[in-house]
């Protein structure tokens, strides 16, 4: 029975330890099998407290602990009170006044996050990709950590020289790395120190050892540095304190990711093969029953692990597939809308101009015709005797002063008796005493052509002897009542109907 136990073991063994070297990029640190948040914060802690080194990944079961923690407000009530314990060292220290007093931040995650990019790396489940990294940081889009922008502001309204220095590549990452900085408010320090290419190649410890020790050698008295890596704060020239943000996101210890630079491939694969034997001889020598049946529910657990891994990734690449084809499909939607809109408002316009065009016609064919009332003599005579009636019903006054054209005052003397008399019959009172006045006549008629001066197309104004009431009955005049009349309905040909209306 233990034999053939002993054949399962190690036929399943064979298979995960070939999956797991031939699959995955990095391997993954031996964890405790605990489930839950509890594990998860106990991870947290043992990275912070730099227990837990070399890590490549987070544990896939705390993708949701990491993700809560960095954007559910944990993380800034942690930066928060960090930064209350640097202000409260700060305010303690006492400022040479030479100006050499130096304090020195990172940049990355320190002063400005990335976390929008951890989240498409699934919050630093997936192994750090150095390309996709570098592409983010072209964008120039990381956002300021509002705490410690704070605190760059303290420190150089305080004195203190600042001096940012990150891990970013001088060359193809400088411009940006300065503008973006700008953009979000960090302006005002001593030096933005990038790595040359005099530092490629060196670990981070000692790139920023090197930079500090230049810095002292200057002359400066470094007091104080912040940064989210114990590489950051590691090594020569540190600091008279050091202080650490969180990050558990991504590991900025490397650990030698070249284990087989510069051995040919045939060496390489006999040494992983012999590191395999030795291993599977130890593990059988030292097996009984209990160990055996322990480690095939560790694999167990391993490969469902895996299961729910791959599932995860599956839902995850399906869900943005889904997503991007929804925006493409609402994008689509969207511009064919606003193409029927526009096409909709055009024909909207054309007829508010066609109509426009129409009222315009109109409103010159009325002119003319009113220009050619006068023409028929017979006919205007009585429109005049006629507005004199009217003009006298309207103001019931014994004696009134008649104005008219100096062309129509003969049509006028012909008419008047009559007009008194009617307008007596009418109004069944005594006949008015009506004068014309010889002095002041009303304009002439219109002249054609563009001209702008003065005309009157006809008819009568009278008012009353001491002139405080008038009545205007001529032609222009009462075009101009029926013009306001219509008016409404001539805005709502022109304009639409509206929505006081």
């Amino acid at each position: 029975m233990v034999q053939r136990t002993q054949e399962v073991f190690i036929l399943v063994y064979l298979t995960l330890f070939s999956k797991a070297t031939g699959l995955k990029p990095y391997p993954k640190p031996s964890l405790p099998q605990v489930g839950g948040a509890a594990f998860c914060l106990s991870w947290r802690l043992a990275v912070e407290a730099d227990n837990v080194r070399a890590w490549r990944t987070v544990p896939t079961q705390c993708l949701r602990y990491v993700e809560t923690y960095m954007i559910g407000g944990q993380y800034d009530r942690d930066v928060d009170f960090l930064i209350g314990q640097i202000l409260s060292y700060v305010n303690g220290i006492a400022l040479s006044g030479d100006g050499m007093d130096a304090w020195i931040l990172d940049v990355d995650d320190t002063c400005i996050s990335n976390v929008f990019y951890y989240k498409s790396k699934r919050y630093g489940c997936d192994p750090y990709d150095p390309y996709g990294f570098k592409a983010w940081a072209m964008t120039g889009a990381c956002p300021a950590i509002p705490g410690m922008l704070g605190l760059f502001s303290k420190l150089v309204s305080s004195g203190f020289k600042v001096f940012m220095v990150t891990g970013r590549d001088e060359e193809t990452l400088g411009q940006v790395t300065t503008e973006n900085l700008h953009n979000q408010g960090f302006v005002g320090y001593e030096r933005l120190i990038l790595r040359t290419a005099a530092y490629k190649g060196q670990g981070a410890v000692a790139y920023k050892s090197n930079i500090r020790r230049q810095l002292a050698e200057e002359g400066y008295k470094i007091w104080g540095n912040v940064g989210d890596q114990w590489s950051d704060l590691q090594g020569d020239f540190v600091g008279n304190r050091t202080f650490k943000l969180p990050n558990p996101m991504f590991c900025g210890g490397k650990l030698a990711p070249f284990l087989f630079s510069g051995i040919s491939p045939i060496h390489k694969a006999h040494i992983q093969s012999l590191i395999y034997q030795r291993n599977r001889t130890n593990i059988l020598d030292k097996m009984n029953d209990a160990d055996v049946s322990k480690q095939i529910q560790q694999m167990v657990r391993f490969i469902r692990q895996e299961a729910e891994e791959k599932a995860n990734e599956i839902s995850v690449s399906a869900e943005e597939e889904f997503n991007i084809e929804k925006l493409q499909i609402f994008e689509a939607d969207k511009k064919k809308i606003k193409q029927e809109y526009d096409r909709k408002a055009k024909q909207v316009d054309v007829r508010k101009k066609i109509e426009y065009s129409m009222q315009l016609n109109a409103s010159q064919a009325a002119g003319n015709d009113l220009l050619r009332v006068s023409d028929d003599k017979k006919a205007y005579k009585k429109l005049i005797k006629d507005l004199i009636v009217q003009s006298l019903m309207r103001l019931q006054e014994p004696a009134v002063l008649l104005r008219c054209r100096e062309v129509d005052k003969k049509v006028v003397e012909s008419v008047l008796e009559e007009a008194k008399k009617a307008y007596a019959d009418k109004a069944s009172a005594s006949v008015p005493k009506v004068t014309i006045d010889d002095r002041v006549f009303l304009p002439p008629p219109p002249k054609g052509g563009n001209s702008h001066e003065p005309f009157c197309s006809g008819g009568v104004v009278l008012a009353s002897q001491d002139g405080k009431i008038v009545c205007e009955n001529t032609l222009d005049a009462r075009l101009d009542v029926v013009f306001r009349q219509k008016l409404p309905e001539i805005r709502k040909r022109l304009l639409g109907q509206t929505s006081s209306s």
